[in-house]
């Protein structure tokens, strides 16, 4: 099943009615479950643009808030023939989509952690530095040097900083030894700090990411 949300914004319903009944919503449900398209299409055009400002005051973000909502009728489309007609289709959805926002924010606030990790450990931030330095774009080179990385300490490196796996798991995972995964790690470290070096980063004074325990 495919569906498109180029401009979910400006989505009315594809139901062509101004007032959906209960009764009606139960009954695309049921049909949606038997697998019917047709019931798919009104209840995505009945629902999707409520599900899109719902996320939007969460995330504040169009794009995510349209992840949002394809997200939640992928799931409901997967799993149609689990549908249950005779319960609320719209908790049944926002309670979808208000889980999937938390694991996006988790998702983000992971992924921002590990960066200004990176950058908060690298550089002394005085007064002058911080007059120099575009932070946004000091974390947007951060992503850049990572993303360069050898393929093996690229991966190493995401899973323990970005992903926070302990160093052991990663071992078991890529079937190496701990000292294998240190060694990496700390190669990868290396390779970062002198990419910023390169860069000719102000400030740039010592580079103290501690492999974890």
């Amino acid at each position: 099943m495919s569906f498109g949300i180029s401009n979910i914004a400006s989505i009315t319903s594809l139901s062509g009615m101004v007032n959906v009944s209960d009764d009606m919503v139960q009954d695309w449900v049921a049909a949606l479950k038997d697998g019917d398209a047709k019931a798919f299409d009104h209840l995505f055009g009945h629902y999707s643009k409520r599900l899109y400002y719902f996320a939007l005051g969460y995330l504040k973000s169009k794009a995510d808030a349209e992840e949002i909502v394809q997200d939640v009728f992928y799931k409901i489309w997967e799993l149609r023939k689990t549908l249950k007609p005779e319960l609320s289709f719209k908790a049944y959805i926002f309670k979808i989509a208000y889980h999937r926002i938390n694991e996006l924010f988790l998702k983000v606030t992971q992924e921002q952690l590990y960066r200004h990790e990176i950058v908060a450990t690298s550089l002394d931030f005085d007064n002058n530095l911080e007059e120099r330095i575009d932070y946004h774009s000091l974390l947007e080179l951060v992503d850049k040097i990572v993303n360069a990385l050898p393929p093996r300490q690229k991966e190493i490196f995401i899973k323990r900083k970005k992903e926070d796996i302990p160093i052991k798991e990663i071992a078991a995972l890529l079937e190496i030894t701990p000292k294998t995964v240190e060694n990496h790690l700390t190669e990868a470290l290396k390779t970062i700090k002198n990419a910023l070096l390169k860069e000719n980063v102000a400030g740039l004074l010592f580079f103290s990411l501690f492999v974890k325990n």
